[in-house]
């Protein structure tokens, strides 16, 4: 079944923890510039001073990583396909995992896939340079920590699948979710063949920006074509936060 709807105030609620806002308050808005952009987040609401004032924000630039010791927790994926859900947010195209399907390890602790969104240009920096697009893969713990795989895309040749997939189905008003239940896409798609990865502890790279959030960043990008990045973009370009500093934290490679 196929359906289009606008959120309720509670589906709206429940999606705010899904965007990464989930002790933001839905009535203060933000944006990526002018007045309510990521300079003035902190100014918005008390909810959203980490914005300003937090020591282990994100995203960051990535350089001087060092070598993970051995016994630092691996990271172990175990995705399956889902049915599209996918949610215009009014500030990234997001798809909505179903609960209890698909999760990942770090290590012996479990996190559950919540949802997944694109920002373009990409928000991490790799040595100063960024890339067109990135995905951020959100997930949470039975012990409310949270876990964050980014992936990184270039301009290729392939059409990726799960991009096509979503694109003649991204609802245009803000705030809608169409759902197509007779349609399955595998985030396994989305994620590159080479499994290294930097982490860091970082933060949400929205408000209310808080800390505490594990990152792992791959270093492989995955390419999609000229035109599947011109139609994401034409939702949701300069959904980017600016770059924040590491403030002497430690950055992880792991091959």
């Amino acid at each position: 079944m196929n359906k289009v709807k606008r959120l309720s105030g509670g589906a709206f609620l429940l999606m705010a923890f899904a965007t990464l806002n989930a002790s933001a308050d839905p009535g203060h808005d933000w944006t990526y510039s002018g007045e309510h952009g990521p300079d003035h987040w902190g100014e918005i609401s008390k909810d959203f001073r980490l914005c300003e004032s937090g020591r282990a924000e994100s995203p960051i630039n990535i350089e001087g990583a060092r070598k993970a010791p051995a016994d630092m927790p691996r990271l172990k994926i175990n995705y399956r396909p889902l049915p599209i859900d996918v949610t215009n947010t009014g500030h990234a195209v997001q798809f909505n995992a179903a609960l209890g399907t698909d999760s990942i390890s770090l290590g012996d602790r479990p996190y559950q896939l919540v949802q997944f969104h694109f920002h373009a240009p990409g928000e991490e920096r790799f040595a100063g340079k960024v890339s067109v697009m990135d995905a951020h893969f959100v997930h949470h713990s039975d012990d409310d920590r949270l876990l964050v795989l980014a992936v990184q895309f270039r301009i290729g040749e392939q059409p990726n699948p799960v991009i096509q997939a979503l694109l003649d189905r991204i609802p245009h008003e803000k705030g809608a979710e169409f759902k197509a239940n007779g349609v399955m896409i595998n985030p396994l798609d989305l994620l590159p063949a080479n499994p290294g990865y930097y982490t860091y502890s970082g933060s949400l790279t929205t408000p209310p920006c808080s800390e505490g959030v594990t990152w792992i960043e791959f270093k492989e990008p995955v390419a999609i074509t000229q035109q599947q990045f011109d139609a994401m973009a034409r939702f949701y370009h300069g959904n980017q936060r600016p770059a924040q500093p590491l403030n002497g934290r430690d950055v992880w490679e792991v091959n």
